[in-house]
């Protein structure tokens, strides 16, 4: 995670918590304090794209394309959006970060 990022998380006063797929699912809100899970302890590498699917949801992503985004928060303070971007090699994750835009 960037350094801009952690301090976003702090600015936002964001509380940490594990991964849980329903949640992450059914609650928008509740994306951010998913991030620190899912980006240090490694929750997403090595999955499939489908299994991705089933975790994350399909939020608009295209099957064939190796770069998928889902939306975190809108930080309404800046003019930014927040973003976990996942990218895939072989149809397995790869790499996970998270993306101001």
């Amino acid at each position: 995670m960037s350094l801009f990022c952690k301090y976003v998380m702090i600015a936002l006063r964001v509380r940490h918590c594990s991964f849980e797929s329903s949640l992450w699912k059914n609650s928008r809100d509740q994306r951010i304090s998913h991030l620190k899970s899912i980006l240090d302890g490694g929750v997403l590498l090595s999955k499939s794209k489908e299994e991705i699917m089933e975790l994350l949801g399909d939020e608009y992503n295209h099957y064939y394309v190796d770069q998928w985004k889902y939306f975190v928060r809108d930080l309404k303070s800046l003019p930014y959006k927040i973003y976990l971007e996942i990218e895939f090699r072989n149809n397995i994750v790869a790499d996970c970060r998270v993306k101001l835009i």
